[in-house]
């Protein structure tokens, strides 16, 4: 039995009629098989035939699949250049730009000759260390009188009165002691109105009276008399330090910078920092803003650091700015 192309079976006594052509039916039979099995040669030996079927073979292989659309054409390999050609040039913009972004990142952070001559007249003529000229005779370390002081003198300098005058009133508490805490605790508030009017302070005396013993209560009870167990408690952390040093009364925002400013020098976890004012002039003195770059000018010197930012607010506070402007 063979199987024909229309998929039906021929028997033999089909074929006995056609005896004397057999030979002629076996190979038609023979051919369709080949030409249902093997139509690719079939297609080859048409397409001699056809001349136009090269052609528009050769533009069939040539077209996209289905993922294009009808209404997109592909552009022609002469409009778009080589794949590798392409993504070596893409490779070779972007390593120009990592290269020249790594060299700006290079540069950020320097300080210029003329910017560091300004930080060091800013330091050799308006800065000073914490505390001096205010009458308290201890060495600038992290002691608990020295802490109790410097947290005094940022209540008075954050008040809105003129430096001068808080300047007085912090020599005045400091004259009658008021920066050990043992003293301070043991003041009564008619006390310490009485020593603030000595210094001038007259405006918020009563207040600040108040508020110095409730300082006294807070430092006591929460801290032992001895702050220095604010800056363990925060674990040496300055944002915790700002966080905490708030609880006082009194401390918002200006009194907390101007504390950081000056308690740097001690607990030097705090450097670099300048409070915002200063930092405003310094950019406008031509220093800029950038706090970790004029540290390294500085050599990572945390006094250093804290004189600068209380020489740019006597800068700014004598309306000296042009005399830092113009050095060179």
């Amino acid at each position: 039995m063979v199987q024909t192309r229309s998929g039906q079976a021929s028997t033999g006594s089909e074929s006995k009629p056609q005896a004397k052509h057999s030979k002629a039916a076996k190979e038609a039979a023979t051919d369709d098989v080949k030409k249902g099995d093997e139509k690719k040669p079939v297609d080859e030996v048409k397409a001699k035939v056809d001349p136009e079927t090269v052609l528009e073979k050769r533009k069939r292989d040539d077209e996209p699949g289905e993922d294009v659309t009808q209404d997109q054409e592909p552009p022609s390999k002469e409009e778009q250049p080589p794949p590798s050609k392409a993504v070596k040039e893409n490779e070779e913009e972007t390593a120009g730009t990592t290269t020249e972004n790594n060299g700006h990142e290079e540069n950020e952070g320097e300080i210029s000759s003329t910017i560091a001559h300004k930080i060091h007249k800013t330091i050799d003529k308006y800065g000073t260390q914490p505390l001096e000229g205010l009458g308290v005779d201890k060495p600038l370390e992290p002691t608990p009188e020295i802490l109790l002081a410097i947290v005094i003198d940022s209540m008075f300098k954050s008040t809105r009165i003129s430096h001068l005058l808080a300047q007085k009133a912090s020599i005045a508490v400091f004259k009658a002691g008021y920066h050990d805490i043992n003293v301070l605790s043991n003041t009564t508030w008619d006390e310490r109105v009485q020593v603030l009017s000595d210094g001038g302070y007259n405006r918020y005396r009563e207040t600040t009276a108040t508020k110095l013993g409730d300082l006294a209560q807070l430092v006591n009870e929460k801290y032992n008399g001895d702050l220095n167990n604010l800056l363990r408690k925060a674990g040496d952390d300055p944002s915790q330090v700002r966080h905490l040093i708030r609880e006082i009364k009194g401390f918002g925002d200006v009194a907390t910078d101007l504390f950081c400013d000056d308690a740097q020098a001690v607990w030097h976890v705090l450097a670099p920092t300048i409070d915002h004012r200063s930092l405003d002039t310094a950019k406008e003195v031509g220093i800029g803003t950038d706090i970790e770059a004029i540290y390294a000018a500085l050599h990572h010197d945390p006094v250093k650091m804290s004189k600068l930012a209380r020489g740019l607010s006597a800068v700014r506070l004598s309306k000296h700015q042009e005399d830092i402007e113009n050095e060179e």
